[in-house]
């Protein structure tokens, strides 16, 4: 899977301060058993991975994270030994942070992972399923009610389904573009789904425009939803 860049540029100060004072003070209290500080994805998460997490640890750690966590900053924490031997049971999560990271402190903890084929196509197929799911569940909801309000659900489910998109692409060892776009038409593509109404989708959530049928977007989101799915769970990994 293509790595994207996940840096501290754009963030508001008082979030960066946060990071900052909090990847200090893990440096501080952990000392030579911290293996790395890493900030997750677009969640502003901060990764802490150790060589143990006793009972002294956490209160040294947690003297020293008390103004990041009242700003809001959200913190977990893992043993390196944990981290190891979760990649069949949480291979998506893992794959995810390996893919979108920034190492703040430490070494790289996921150099020595492997991720199994065949686990990681079983967590997108869990994930996608749960994506069906839910689109399909708010689709009955929102015919019963004539609930328009739809971007909040239409936003978040896409950018879900674009991240599984860059997954499964680097599950199948094809090219992935850098843009979501592109790299979620070629998903599609390769999944025989309807690409047009997805594209359509998202360049009008980009633009902030209105929608002008809601309902029918949300019917087609979980129709290619449904369709990836399908064919995911007919992958012979």
């Amino acid at each position: 899977m293509l790595a994207r860049m996940v840096t501290l540029d754009g963030l508001q100060d008082r979030v960066r301060d946060s990071i900052t004072t909090a990847t200090a003070a893990v440096e501080r209290a952990l000392g030579e058993g911290l293996v790395a500080v890493c900030l997750i994805g677009a969640t502003n998460e901060l990764l802490i991975v150790a060589e143990a997490l006793p009972p002294a640890s956490l209160r040294a750690l947690a003297s020293g994270l008390v103004e990041p966590l009242r700003a809001g900053l959200q913190i977990r924490m893992v043993t390196h030994d944990e981290l190891r031997s979760s990649v069949d049971v949480h291979a998506l999560e893992i794959a995810q942070w390996r893919a979108e990271h920034l190492r703040l402190a430490g070494r790289d903890p996921f150099a020595d992972l492997q991720i199994k084929p065949a686990d990681l196509r079983h967590e997108i197929e869990r994930a996608l399923r749960t994506l069906s799911h839910r689109l399909r569940n708010r689709l009955l909801w929102c015919l019963a009610t004539e609930q328009q309000r739809l971007d909040v659900l239409l936003r978040e489910s896409l950018d879900r389904l674009t991240s599984l998109a860059r997954h499964t692409l680097g599950l199948l060892a094809l090219p992935c573009p850098a843009d979501d776009a592109a790299a979620l038409a070629a998903f599609l593509h390769w999944a025989d789904a309807d690409q047009q109404p997805i594209a359509a989708l998202r360049a009008r959530l980009l633009a902030s425009d209105r929608a002008h049928d809601p309902i029918a977007e949300l019917a087609a989101l979980a129709a290619a939803t449904e369709a990836a799915t399908a064919k995911v769970d007919s992958l012979p990994v």
